[in-house]
C-alpha cells in the first residue's frame, strides 16, 4: 500500500466531465450495488452505424477505432453524437467503458473479421495527446527536452515570475505576522529584474524591469487546519492575508487584504482542513506603480484563533505577466515514483512550473521513428482523472490517473499524479506519453483489440454496433431499422 505524497494539500478542482464519467462507469461500485447483490446486467435500447475503423497508436497500443456515424434508437430515431448533444450522453451510457459491445460487420472478410464479434470497450472520443517524450518502440527511445515555447530554445521577454513556498506557519499571535523563512527557491525569476530573499520572504523588481513588462500578478494558495486538539465543536475561521510594498500594506487601487473565512467540524481526532486557491492579488501596472524606485514585496497573515489554527503551506507566487515570458524548457528527469513504493508520481520543477502550457512537440517528432505516429500537441497540459500515462512502449506500463494534485495546490509546488496501480522501479519514467480521449468529441469507440495490418483502406469496415445487452424491442426491430435508413438513404446500402 502506498503512501500519499507530502503535502496536505487539495486536489485540483476538476469540472464534472464525461471522462470522470466514463472512469467512474469503469470502476463501477465499490462493493457493488444493493449493498453487493448481484444485479442483472441493464439493457440498452441504443446501435451505432459506423463508416470506418483505424488504429490507435502510438498512442494507446493495439486497439482499433471504431468511426461513429449515427446513433439509432429501437424505434428507428436518428442522431449525430456531438459536443453537448443528448445523443452525445446517450453513446456515453449506451456504450460504457468497460462494458462489451458486438461489432457487426456489413461484409466480414479476412481482412475486417478481426474485429467482429464482441469486444470491450476502452474508451469513447478522439484521442488527444497531452505530454510525450517517446520517439520510438524501445526503453529508452525519448527526447531529454520537453519544450513549451513556439520554437526549441526561443528566448526573448525576460521572466518575472518565481514562486516561494514553506511548510508549517504558525503565528506568535493574533496580530499581523510576517512570513519568513521560506524554502529555497525552486523557480526563480530573471535576475536582471527581480530575485528572491527566502530567508526574508521577499520579492525584489529592479528599475529595469519598466522597459520591459507591463504587468504581473500575485497570488497565493494555501492549506489551513483547525487542529482537533484544541475544540471538538464545529467552527468557523477567518485568515486575513495582506502584500506589503516596501513594508507597508500595498495601496494605490492594488490589493491591500483580503480575508478567508472556512469552516470545520473537529472531532477531538480529526483536524478540520481547508485548502484555497485565491484570486489575483494585484495587478501591477509598471508605468504607475514603482517610477519612483524598487519596490519589495512580501506576506502577512493574521489568524482570529491563532491557538487552534496553522497554516500547513503557503506558496508566494507571481505569475501571468504580461508580456509573456519566454517558457521553460524540462529537462531530464521528468517524474519520479519513489523507486515503485507509491502510487502518485512527482513531475520534475519544470515540468510542474509548465502546467496549462501546451508543449510543442515537434523536437520529439523530428527525431520519431518511421511509423511511429503521434499526433503534434494542441492541447493544454492539465491532466485531470480519467486521462491515461505510458512509459516505454509496453501495454503493461500504462496506467489511469485517479487524482490530480495541481503545482498550485501543493506544498512543494510540483504535479502530482495517483495512479491505478504502482509503476515498477525499473520502468524509465522519461520515456512516456500522457493522453486522453476526449469524449466531448465523439469521432470514435475504442475497442480492445488490434486492428489488422492488412488494411488499406478505413473503409474496408462498414456495419453496426450492438451493446451486449440491448432491449427486446431493439432485437426485434434492429433489421427493419436498417432497411429503413438504407431506404432513406441515411447509410449505405452495403451496410
Amino acid at each position: 500500500m502506498s503512501t500519499a505524497p507530502s503535502t496536505t494539500s487539495q486536489q485540483t478542482q476538476v469540472n464534472v466531465t464525461l471522462e470522470q464519467e466514463q472512469l467512474n462507469n469503469f470502476l463501477g461500485p465499490v462493493n457493488g450495488a444493493l449493498g453487493g447483490l448481484p444485479v442483472a446486467e441493464q439493457t440498452q435500447e441504443y446501435f451505432a452505424i459506423y463508416t470506418g475503423a483505424g488504429g490507435t497508436g502510438p498512442e494507446i497500443i493495439d486497439e482499433t477505432a471504431i468511426f461513429i456515424k449515427y446513433l439509432v434508437d429501437e424505434n428507428g430515431n436518428v442522431s449525430q453524437p456531438s459536443e453537448d448533444s443528448d445523443a452525445l450522453y446517450n453513446l456515453i451510457q449506451n456504450f460504457e467503458i468497460g462494458k462489451n459491445l458486438v461489432v457487426r460487420n456489413d461484409i466480414p472478410s479476412a481482412i475486417n473479421g478481426q474485429i467482429g464479434g464482441k469486444h470491450k470497450i476502452t474508451a469513447v472520443g478522439r484521442q488527444a495527446p497531452l505530454l510525450y517524450s517517446q520517439t520510438g518502440s524501445t526503453a529508452g527511445a525519448n527526447v531529454s527536452l520537453l519544450d513549451f515555447n513556439t520554437s526549441l530554445n526561443q528566448t526573448g521577454v525576460p521572466r518575472m515570475e518565481g514562486w516561494l513556498n514553506r511548510g508549517i506557519f504558525d503565528p506568535s499571535n493574533n496580530n499581523f505576522n510576517t512570513i519568513e523563512s521560506y524554502n529555497p527557491p525552486f523557480y526563480e525569476p530573471d535576475s536582471s529584474i527581480a530575485n528572491f530573499d527566502s530567508s526574508s520572504g521577499t520579492y525584489h523588481i529592479t528599475s529595469s524591469a519598466t522597459t520591459n513588462i507591463n504587468s504581473i500578478q500575485f497570488k497565493i494558495t494555501a492549506g489551513f487546519r483547525i487542529l482537533a486538539s484544541e475544540t471538538n465543536d464545529s467552527q468557523t475561521r477567518n485568515v486575513t492575508i495582506r502584500l506589503l510594498k516596501d513594508g507597508v500594506p500595498a495601496a494605490g487601487g492594488t490589493f491591500a487584504e483580503k480575508t478567508y473565512t472556512f469552516n470545520g467540524t473537529n472531532d477531538d481526532v480529526n483536524d478540520a482542513v481547508y485548502n484555497f486557491e485565491s484570486d489575483p492579488l494585484i495587478v501591477t501596472q509598471f508605468s504607475n506603480e514603482f517610477n519612483s524606485g524598487d519596490p519589495t514585496y512580501s506576506l502577512e497573515i493574521k489568524f482570529d484563533d491563532h491557538i487552534s489554527t496553522r497554516a500547513d503551506f503557503i506558496n508566494f507566487i507571481i505569475t501571468n505577466q504580461s508580456p509573456q515570458p519566454t517558457n521553460p524548457i524540462a529537462d531530464l528527469p521528468f517524474w519520479s515514483n519513489n523507486n515503485g513504493n507509491n502510487l502518485w508520481i512527482t513531475a520534475s520543477n519544470k515540468i510542474s512550473l509548465n502546467y496549462g502550457n501546451t508543449q510543442n512537440s515537434q523536437n520529439v517528432l523530428d527525431v520519431i521513428e518511421d511509423g511511429f505516429n503521434f499526433s503534434p500537441v494542441i492541447t493544454p497540459f492539465i491532466p485531470r482523472p480519467g486521462d491515461r500515462i505510458r512509459f516505454e512502449y509496453n501495454k503493461e506500463t500504462e496506467y489511469t490517473i485517479y487524482e490530480v494534485i495541481s503545482p498550485e495546490g501543493d506544498v512543494d509546488g510540483r504535479l502530482k499524479l495517483r495512479l491505478n496501480t504502482l509503476v515498477p522501479s525499473g520502468v524509465n519514467l522519461n520515456n512516456f506519453v500522457l493522453h486522453r480521449t476526449d469524449s466531448t468529441d465523439p469521432i470514435y469507440i475504442i475497442i480492445d483489440v488490434p486492428k489488422t495490418n492488412l488494411v488499406v483502406n478505413s473503409n474496408q469496415f462498414k456495419g453496426v454496433l450492438l451493446p451486449e445487452y440491448p432491449t427486446k424491442k431493439l432485437k426485434n426491430n434492429l433489421d427493419k431499422i436498417v432497411l429503413d435508413l438504407k431506404e432513406k438513404g441515411l447509410i449505405s446500402n452495403e451496410t
